[in-house]
C-alpha cells in the first residue's frame, strides 16, 4: 500500500531532481529520472517549472506517456506546449487520447482558429477520431454531450451470455469501463446489465432475460451539476446520454464526475470569497495563474464591498463632528476591506493546498507572490480612497493617510491570508478551521494598529 504522505514526497522528490538535470544540457540524466513516475506526478511538476524546462521535460517524454501527462495538465500549461511543441507529434499525441479529453483539451486551451489547425491535422492522421472530436465539440461546453465518450459495450439483447463473453473480448482495448454493459437494438437502448450479472448467467441464457429494461440515463443537453448530483445521488459509475432523437450517443463515467465536482467546488469556493470565477481559471494551478488575472478576478468584488463599507463612514461622516473624529469615520471602512481582501485570499490559499498546489516548502514563493497581488489591489483601491475622501471634502493630508492606509492593509491582509492556512497545515491542523476566524481578528485589530501610525506620521 502507498500512502498519501509517499505520494506527496515522490512529487517533492522530482521536483528537486528535476532542477538539477535540468541545469544539464545532456537529456539522458533527465530520461532516467522520469522513468517510473506516474504522469499526475510528471504533470503537476511541469506546472511549476518554468516554460522552456517544462517543453524540454515534455519533448523526452516518449508518445504515450506524452499524451498522459498533456491531458493531466492544467490549462495554461497545456496551451504553452500546444503553442510551441511540434505540430505532427501534437497530433500524434491527440490522436493517442480518448475523443471526449481531446475535445475537452482543445476548447479550453486554444483559439477557434488554433482548434481547426489541430483538429485538421488529427484528421490527417486519423478522419475517424477527429470527426468524434468534432461531434462532441457540437454540443454545449459543460453539457453531458460535451463530457460523454463514445467507447461503452453495446450488445444485443438476442445475444446469449456465452457470446456477450465475445463481444466483450473484443470491447478489451476500447471501452472506458466494463461495470456497465449496454443493450441496444440498432442504436436505441434497451437495458443495461453489470458483468457481475453476466458472469452469473448460465452459458445458453439470453441478454434479454438478463437485462434491467428501466434504465436511468440523461439527455446530451443536462448540465455538467446535475449530471455529477445524480452520479453521486445513485451510485452510478457512467451513464448513458441519449440524444433528441432517442438514440444513444455514448456514457459519461465516474472520472469525468470527479473533475467536475472538483470544477464546480472550485468556483463555489471562489464565489463564496467574492472572487470572479472565471471559466479560464478553474482549471489553472496555484503558480499558473498570471498575477494581473488574480488581481482582475478579485478586484472587482473588492470595489463593491469598498463601495458598501462606505456607507458605514456616511453615517458617521453627518454624525455631529465634535462627537467623533475625522479618522475615526475611516476605520470600518479601512478594517472591512482588510477583512475583505483576507479572506479572498485565505480561500485561495486553502484551495491550493487542499488540491496539493501549494505545499510548506512553497512558503517563501507564495508570499512573494501574495505581496506583489496585494500591493496592486492597495494601489487600486488606495486610488479610489484618496479620490472619494477628497470628494467627501476631507484634507488632502488626511485623504492621503486613508489612502496608503488601504494600499497597507490590502498588501497586510494578502500575506496574513497566506501564512495562516500554511502554518496552520504545518502544525497539522485543518487550515478550514482555523483560518478564517484568526484572519478576521487578526487584520481588525492590526489595520487599526496600521492606520492610526500612518495618521500619527502624516497628520500634524
Amino acid at each position: 500500500m502507498i500512502r498519501m504522505e509517499t505520494l506527496e514526497r515522490n512529487t517533492e522528490r522530482l521536483e528537486d531532481g528535476l532542477r538539477s538535470v535540468l541545469r544539464a544540457s545532456d537529456d539522458a540524466p533527465l530520461i532516467a529520472l522520469l522513468d517510473g513516475y506516474h504522469p499526475a506526478d510528471i504533470a503537476e511538476v511541469m506546472e511549476r517549472l518554468d516554460d522552456d524546462d517544462s517543453i524540454r521535460l515534455f519533448r523526452v517524454l516518449d508518445s504515450d506517456r506524452a499524451a498522459e501527462v498533456l491531458d493531466e495538465l492544467d490549462s495554461d500549461t497545456a496551451r504553452y506546449l500546444l503553442d510551441n511543441e511540434v505540430p505532427e507529434r501534437i497530433s500524434v499525441l491527440l490522436g493517442l487520447l480518448p475523443a471526449d479529453d481531446v475535445a475537452e483539451l482543445v476548447s479550453e486551451v486554444t483559439t477557434p482558429e488554433k482548434q481547426e489547425s489541430l483538429l485538421t491535422s488529427l484528421a490527417r492522421q486519423d478522419p475517424e477520431d477527429a470527426q468524434d472530436v468534432r461531434d462532441l465539440l457540437a454540443f454545449k461546453q459543460g453539457t453531458a454531450g460535451r463530457l460523454m465518450t463514445d467507447q461503452f459495450v453495446s450488445l444485443s439483447p438476442d445475444q446469449s451470455a456465452e457470446s456477450a463473453f465475445a463481444t466483450l473480448r473484443s470491447f478489451a482495448d476500447e471501452a472506458e469501463t466494463f461495470n456497465a454493459l449496454y443493450v441496444l437494438e440498432g442504436k436505441r437502448l434497451v437495458g443495461v446489465l453489470s458483468l457481475r450479472d453476466l458472469l452469473r448467467a448460465k452459458p445458453n441464457q439470453l441478454l434479454s432475460e438478463l437485462m434491467v429494461r428501466d434504465v436511468v440515463s440523461i439527455p446530451a443537453d443536462l448540465d455538467q451539476e446535475e449530471v455529477a448530483r445524480l452520479v453521486t445521488k445513485y451510485d452510478f459509475t457512467a451513464l448513458p446520454v441519449i440524444l433528441p432523437n432517442g438514440m444513444m450517443a455514448g456514457i459519461v463515467t465516474i472520472d469525468d464526475v470527479v473533475d467536475i465536482l472538483h470544477e464546480e467546488q472550485t468556483e463555489d469556493l471562489l464565489k463564496q470569497s467574492a472572487i470572479s470565477a472565471e471559466p479560464g481559471m478553474r482549471n489553472l494551478s496555484y503558480f499558473s495563474v498570471p498575477i494581473w488575472r488574480v488581481v482582475r478576478s478579485r478586484v472587482g468584488w473588492l470595489m463593491l464591498l469598498f463601495v458598501g463599507g462606505t456607507l458605514t463612514s456616511e453615517i458617521l461622516h453627518t454624525a455631529d463632528e465634535h462627537s467623533v473624529s475625522p479618522l475615526a469615520a475611516f476605520i470600518p471602512l479601512l478594517t472591512g476591506t482588510g477583512g475583505n481582501t483576507g479572506a479572498q485570499s485565505v480561500s485561495t490559499i486553502i484551495r491550493a493546498i487542499s488540491v496539493g498546489e501549494v505545499r510548506g516548502r512553497d512558503l517563501s514563493r507564495v508570499l512573494l507572490r501574495e505581496l506583489i497581488g496585494g500591493l496592486l489591489l492597495g494601489a487600486l483601491l488606495g486610488a479610489i480612497a484618496l479620490v472619494w475622501a477628497r470628494l467627501r471634502g476631507n484634507p488632502l493630508d488626511l485623504s492621503l493617510v486613508v489612502s496608503l492606509t488601504v494600499v497597507a492593509v490590502c498588501t497586510w491582509a494578502n500575506l496574513m491570508g497566506s501564512l495562516i492556512p500554511m502554518a496552520a497545515q504545518k502544525l497539522k491542523i485543518d487550515p478550514a478551521l482555523v483560518s478564517a476566524p484568526l484572519i478576521s481578528t487578526l487584520v481588525d485589530a492590526t489595520g487599526l494598529l496600521i492606520y492610526l501610525n500612518i495618521a500619527r506620521h502624516l497628520l500634524h
